[in-house]
């Protein structure tokens, strides 16, 4: 391997004296003046980009903003103001606190406005912590079942994981619910939630635990079925977080199936509850 090394040279290092003030400052203003050339393309790039997204957040507002906005025209300008960003930065506009501390989502559903609520959602393909805990509070304060449903927003799969994975290998549709309230929601509240629990007894039977969120009477409840090591089942029902508390006096009717049997079999047990937190009973088997 060869190695090549200069000798250092005492003399040609003070010899070789350093360049004088005069080339350092036209060497440097050189350089200054050549930066600018560079620097446009960025800046521009960013200031366009900032533009859009003001721009884009300013039609997202005056649609949820406004009360008596064309319907019709709520998709095609959604779907125009997506086309100005990419995916990823509409969608995380969408869900930003950007309009008077809220999202855009917030205010479409506290305005009553279903065709923005879907033209929003089409372009968030997952919701963020930070939107969904906005969207789950917004529709139990209007007490919005519905929109509650359509966005998907309960988090009863948290309660078993398992469960959504099982409803796809059994090809089993989505369940459903209807809540009828009644009452002024809040001193004097009735409802009435009717489930339909698809594929339920085998559901129940390999998970061993299914949920069902709902939102009626300004609150959020959560209706719990537990396959006990013994054959019971136990069934619980308890109210989400940040909801007010209730003592509710309740019936819980298990239908029998439609043409295998009479409506003087299905099970009905009336109980209230004790705790505002939730309550519980189990069936023996």
């Amino acid at each position: 391997m060869t190695v090549k090394s200069e000798v250092f040279n005492d003399r040609k290092s003070v010899i070789d004296s350093p360049p004088t003030y005069n080339n350092i400052y036209a060497s440097a203003s050189a350089e200054f003046v050549k930066c600018p050339d560079t620097q446009p393309s960025l800046f521009s790039f960013f200031v366009r980009n900032n533009n859009k997204r003001t721009m884009v957040l300013s039609r997202i507002r005056d649609i949820v903003s406004t009360t008596d906005f064309i319907s019709s025209s709520v998709a095609p300008i959604v779907e125009a103001c997506a086309a100005a960003l990419s995916p990823g930065e509409f969608s995380d506009l969408l869900q930003k606190p950007n309009i008077e501390g809220h999202t855009a989502m917030y205010w479409a559903i506290v305005n009553h406005q279903r065709e923005a609520i879907s033209a929003f959602a089409a372009f968030i393909p997952r919701f963020s912590s930070v939107c969904s805990s906005n969207v789950r509070l917004t529709c139990m304060s209007i007490s919005d079942h519905c929109v509650f449903a359509q966005l998907n927003s309960a988090r009863a799969s948290a309660i078993n994981p398992k469960d959504k994975s099982l409803r796809y290998f059994l090809n089993c549709p989505p369940d459903e619910v209807q809540v009828q309230d009644a009452g002024d929601r809040r001193f004097n509240s009735q409802f009435v939630a009717y489930f339909c629990i698809r594929m339920f007894q085998k559901r129940l039977r390999v998970s061993q635990k299914l949920g069902i969120e709902f939102v009626a009477s300004e609150r959020i409840w959560l209706l719990q079925f537990n396959l006990l090591p013994e054959g019971d089942l136990h069934v619980g029902l308890s109210l989400a977080e940040h909801c007010l508390p209730a003592k509710p006096e309740m019936v819980l009717v298990i239908k029998a199936h439609s043409g295998r049997a009479t409506p003087s079999q299905d099970m009905r047990v009336a109980y209230t509850i004790a705790n505002s937190k939730g309550c519980s009973l189990v069936h023996k088997e």
